[in-house]
């Protein structure tokens, strides 16, 4: 009985044995396996550190407001690109902040980062004016884009020409007299609180002027009003435009908009107002929501602007400068207006890229 026990014991003491050496090879193992998994990743880690640098001729800084993210999208990615030809390095100064920046405020850090060059688009103000003037005195060459900043020392301004904008509308608005057989009819110019005067006008005289020379002595020309958005609010354009469909005794019967934020306000309000067909809508720049607009008939046009052609040329202006201390004045951009055939088209080869 004393000899059972004993032996009960021993086998007891054996199995316990095996299971601690069991357990303990499963903890050497899982030791020996996290020690090979950080090892690996420290040395992942080690050599993503050790990286690769990129050395650049030259610094640009891109600065814009926040609002037509897309255009201004489309016209860095240009000056990215022309950029790379020149070794520049083009940085879209403000982007990823955590503090939403004015430009004037942007423009402050660039010129004490001392960039060699600033592609700049914002208000034109007296502070813009200050800030551009002392980026010139440090030598530092700087292109403003569609406002030019006329009081201001800039090297070149680049962007669409006003009077000729003024006309490609003047067509337009001709057509759809003509196809409406519209008489007196009213129309609204939509335009920033901030566009310069002389900006304005050149745009409704050249519309004027379009009107005059297609209709010789007709006292029947529209009316027109230039209608200033507030830009200082984040909805102040969709509110100001609303207020125009809901006062429906005055609403216009041809609206012109300066820019695509204006331009997506006014056909969405068109829409949610019962008032397509209505209002003849002409828009600028040409998103993917504006050319479906088109094809469906809510807006009746859009001026299309070359955003490549436009980062292209604010590169090119900047590395002449730089090369030779000459550059142009003003270099022109040029547009083509896209109707509802040709909305259709590029709204197909879209479709057709992506599947």
């Amino acid at each position: 009985m004393g000899k059972e026990k004993k032996r009960d014991k021993n086998i007891s003491a054996d199995k316990a044995f095996r299971i601690m050496l069991t357990g303990f090879v499963v903890m050497l193992s899982a030791a020996v396996s996290c020690a090979v998994y950080f090892s690996t990743k420290m040395k992942t880690v080690s050599e993503a550190d050790k990286g690769t640098y990129e050395t650049y001729d030259r610094h640009y800084v891109f600065i814009t407001d926040n609002a037509e993210q897309e255009f201004w999208d489309e016209v860095y990615a240009a000056a990215v690109e022309e950029g790379k030809r020149s070794n520049a390095y083009v940085e879209r100064l403000g982007e990823n902040l955590n503090v939403n920046y004015q430009t004037e405020d942007l423009l402050r850090i660039a010129n004490n980062s001392l960039v060699d060059g600033i592609i700049f688009c914002g208000e034109d103000n007296e502070e813009t004016v200050e800030r551009i003037n002392e980026a010139v005195n440090k030598d530092i060459a700087v292109i403003s884009l569609r406002q030019d900043i006329e009081d201001s020392q800039r090297q070149c301004f680049v962007g669409v020409n006003s009077y000729d904008l003024g006309l490609e509308y003047g067509k337009q608005v001709l057509e759809i007299v003509d196809a409406e057989q519209m008489q007196n009819p009213k129309i609204c110019i939509l335009a920033d609180d901030t566009m310069q005067e002389s900006k304005q006008n050149l745009i409704t005289f050249a519309i004027q002027d379009s009107l005059s020379e297609a209709k010789p002595g007709d006292e029947n020309l529209p009316e027109i009003e230039v209608r200033k958005i507030d830009t200082s609010e984040a909805f102040s354009a969709e509110e100001a435009i609303r207020d125009i469909f809901i006062d429906s005794e005055n609403l216009p019967d041809i609206m012109v908009c300066l820019n695509s934020v204006y331009t997506q306000c006014t056909y969405q309000a068109a829409v949610d107002y019962n008032r397509v067909g209505r209002v003849k809508i002409l828009g600028y720049y040409s998103t993917s929501a504006i050319l479906d607009a088109i094809e469906k008939q809510i807006i009746y046009s859009t001026i299309q602007v070359d955003t490549q052609e436009i980062g292209k040329q604010c590169i090119r202006a900047l590395t002449e400068y730089l090369d030779s201390g000459y550059t142009s004045s003003y270099i022109p951009i040029s547009t083509h207006v896209i109707g509802n055939e040709e909305a259709g088209r590029l709204l197909q080869e879209v479709e057709d890229a992506g599947s």
